[in-house]
Parts: C-alpha cells; sequence; structure tokens
C-alpha cells in the first residue's frame, strides 16, 4: 500500500499549487507551500462541487453542524483525476482487508 502523490494548480485570484497526497488508508493531505497551509482528512469528509470552469474541493467536519474545514479551487481535469486516485486508493484498501 502506497501513498499517491499529485502536484495541482489552484484556480483564483493567485497562481498558487498544491501538493496532495492520497494515503490508503482513507487519508488526504494537502500542502500549500506558498501560504505554509497543510490540512488532512478522511475521504468520507470530501465532496466535490463541480462548476463550469472548475471544481470546488470541500473538506466538512464530521460533526452534526457540517462546517466547512477548508477548501480548494480546482482545474475540473485535476479534480477528475483527484476523484480516480481516491477510488483506486479506496479499493487497494478494500483488497487489502479482503485478503487478510
Amino acid at each position: 500500500m502506497l501513498a499517491e502523490c499529485r502536484q495541482v494548480i489552484l484556480t483564483g485570484d493567485k497562481t498558487q499549487y498544491a501538493d496532495i497526497k492520497i494515503i490508503p488508508t482513507g487519508i488526504i493531505e494537502v500542502d500549500i507551500p506558498s501560504e505554509e497551509r497543510h490540512y488532512e482528512a478522511d475521504f468520507a469528509q470530501l465532496c466535490f462541487y463541480i462548476r463550469t470552469q472548475q471544481t470546488e474541493l470541500v473538506c466538512r467536519s464530521e460533526q452534526k453542524n457540517d462546517v466547512v474545514q477548508w477548501k480548494l479551487d480546482l482545474a475540473n481535469d485535476d479534480a477528475r483525476e483527484l476523484l480516480g486516485m481516491i477510488e483506486r486508493a479506496e479499493d487497494e484498501f478494500e483488497q487489502l482487508m479482503r485478503s487478510l
């Protein structure tokens, strides 16, 4: 089980990039070096909202109040690739658990 990493350009007012790590145990880690920010979440906390030119990746609180903890604006292609990485990680983890 290996983590999969990807660097994406964030859409928005200023050009920034984020380093994203998908860990097969169900964790996403996001680092935005230009702002010295680090985010972490379970896959279950993530929602993708597709807009015309971009996709918003939103991390919501696991509590009942459903508060937005952080969000990223991604190009639609990057968001699709990220979603594929998450799906592959979930499949890989499921296969590993079944084989144990």
